[in-house]
C-alpha cells in the first residue's frame, strides 16, 4: 500500500512542482513586461520634452559696451601631431576685444615643449605652462585647468583640445552667448569626418556623438543640464570661483565638463546655455579603432554616477530601459508575449529617435549623417549598457 501511495504522489508532486514553475515564470514574464512599458514610457515622454525645448532654442544675443578679455585654456600631452595647428587657430582669432591664450603641458615626452617655447617667444598673447608634478590621486586634467585658471586674467575663460579645430569667429561668437545672468555656455562639437568618407566607424561616431550633443541641446533648453564636452566649453572666471572650481570632483579622472556644469544644475541651470551658432562649432577627430572608442566611451560613463540626483534619477531610468531592450533581444525568443512587448518598445525608441534626431539635424545642418542612424539605432542600446556597466565599475584605462 505504501509503494502504490507512493508512486500515486509522485506524478501529482511533479505536476504541482510544473505548475509552480509555470507561475514563477509567468510573475518573472509580466515584472520583466511591465518594467519595459514603464521605462518606455518614461522615455517616449522624455523625449517629447526633448523634442518639443529644440524648438526654443536660439542664438545668444549679448552685446556689452566693453568686450570682456579672454582666456583660452588648452591641456596637452604630447601632442606634436596637433599643438602647431591648433594654437594657429586661437592666435588667428579674429575677436575684436583682448585675449591671451593659455596652453599647460603636462609632462610631455615627445616634442610638444619645444613647439610651444617657439609660439610664445613669436607671439606675447601666448603663455605656457609646464607641469612637472602632480598629486596623487588628482585628475591631470583638472589640475592643469585649475592652475591655468588661477593665473589667467580673462573675464570668460574658454576651453578647447589640443586636436580640435576653431573658426576664427569661434571667441566672437561664444562672447555673445553670454547674455546677463549666463555663467557657462556649451559650445558644439563634432566628429570631422575625412573627405569621401567611408570608414563605418567614423561615420556611426559622428552620429553617435552628434545624438549626445542633440540631447545636452534639448536638456539645457529645459533647464535640465545632461552632458557638456571639453572641446567647447566657456565660462565666467567669476563663476568658477564661486563653485569652488574642481574641489569634490577633482579625483574624478573624467568631467572637468560635465560635472562642472552638474554644479551648475545643482543650483541655478537656466544660468546655462547651448551654442549653437556655426561660427562656434569645433571640430575633433573620430577613433579610427574600437578598442581606443570602447575605452573613451567607458571614460564617459565613468563621470555619470556624480551627477546631480535629479539628473541621474533621469538617467538611471534611460539605463534601464536601454537594459530591459537588450535583454529582451533575448527573452523575446521565449514567448509570443515577450517578443510582441520587445517588439513595442523597440518601435517607441525607434520613432522619437527619428523625431529628435531629425530636428537636431537641421539645428546642426548635418542632415547627410540621416542614412546611418538606422545602423548606429540597432546597436545603441547594448553597446551603451556594456560601456555603462564597464565605466561606472572603474573598468577603463586613460590616456598614456
Amino acid at each position: 500500500a505504501t509503494e502504490s501511495g507512493t508512486r500515486h504522489l509522485r506524478p501529482v508532486r511533479c505536476t504541482t512542482f510544473c505548475a509552480n514553475l509555470n507561475m514563477a515564470l509567468y510573475v518573472l514574464q509580466m515584472v520583466f513586461i511591465g518594467i519595459l512599458a514603464v521605462t518606455a514610457i518614461f522615455y517616449a515622454v522624455f523625449e517629447i520634452r526633448l523634442f518639443r525645448a529644440l524648438g526654443t532654442v536660439r542664438a545668444g544675443n549679448a552685446h556689452p559696451e566693453k568686450l570682456p578679455k579672454v582666456s583660452v585654456l588648452i591641456a596637452a600631452r604630447n601632442e606634436e601631431k596637433n599643438i602647431a595647428a591648433m594654437l594657429d587657430y586661437v592666435l588667428s582669432q579674429g575677436y575684436a576685444g583682448e585675449f591671451e591664450g593659455w596652453v599647460a603641458d603636462g609632462r610631455s615626452t615627445d616634442s610638444t615643449p619645444g613647439i610651444l617655447a617657439e609660439y610664445a617667444g613669436k607671439d606675447g598673447r601666448l603663455r605656457v605652462l609646464t607641469i612637472r608634478d602632480l598629486e596623487k590621486g588628482r585628475s591631470a586634467k583638472k589640475n592643469a585647468i585649475s592652475r591655468m585658471i588661477a593665473q589667467a586674467s580673462g573675464e570668460i575663460l574658454h576651453l578647447t583640445g589640443a586636436d580640435c579645430k576653431v573658426r576664427p569667429t569661434w571667441i566672437s561668437g561664444m562672447v555673445r552667448e553670454f547674455e546677463p545672468g549666463i555663467e557657462l555656455v556649451v559650445g558644439h562639437s563634432y566628429i570631422e569626418l575625412p573627405p569621401h568618407c567611408h570608414a563605418p566607424l567614423l561615420l556611426m561616431q559622428a552620429v553617435e556623438v552628434l545624438s549626445y550633443r542633440i540631447a545636452g541641446t534639448g536638456g539645457l533648453a529645459m533647464n535640465t543640464p545632461l552632458t557638456s564636452t571639453g572641446n567647447n566649453l566657456a565660462y565666467r572666471k567669476a563663476f568658477f570661483n564661486k563653485v569652488n572650481g574642481f574641489s569634490g570632483i577633482d579625483t574624478i579622472q573624467s568631467g572637468d565638463d560635465d560635472l562642472l556644469l552638474q554644479k551648475i544644475a545643482a543650483t541655478d541651470p537656466a544660468k546655462a546655455r547651448y551654442c549653437i551658432t556655426p561660427e562656434t562649432f569645433v571640430a575633433t577627430s573620430g577613433k579610427e579603432k574600437f578598442k581606443e572608442l570602447w575605452e573613451q566611451r567607458k571614460r564617459w560613463a565613468s563621470k555619470t554616477i556624480y551627477y546631480s540626483p535629479y539628473i541621474v534619477f533621469i538617467l538611471s531610468m534611460i539605463f534601464a530601459f536601454f537594459t530591459a531592450l537588450t535583454l529582451g533581444i533575448a527573452l523575446a525568443f521565449l514567448s509570443r508575449t515577450l517578443l510582441i512587448a520587445e517588439l513595442a518598445a523597440c518601435a517607441v525608441k525607434l520613432a522619437g529617435d527619428i523625431c529628435l534626431f531629425s530636428r537636431g539635424l537641421r539645428i546642426f545642418n548635418a542632415k547627410e549623417l540621416f542614412k546611418w542612424f538606422l545602423p548606429v539605432e540597432f546597436v545603441h542600446a547594448p553597446f551603451t549598457v556594456f560601456a555603462v556597466l564597464f565605466g561606472t565599475a572603474g573598468r577603463f584605462t586613460w590616456k598614456p
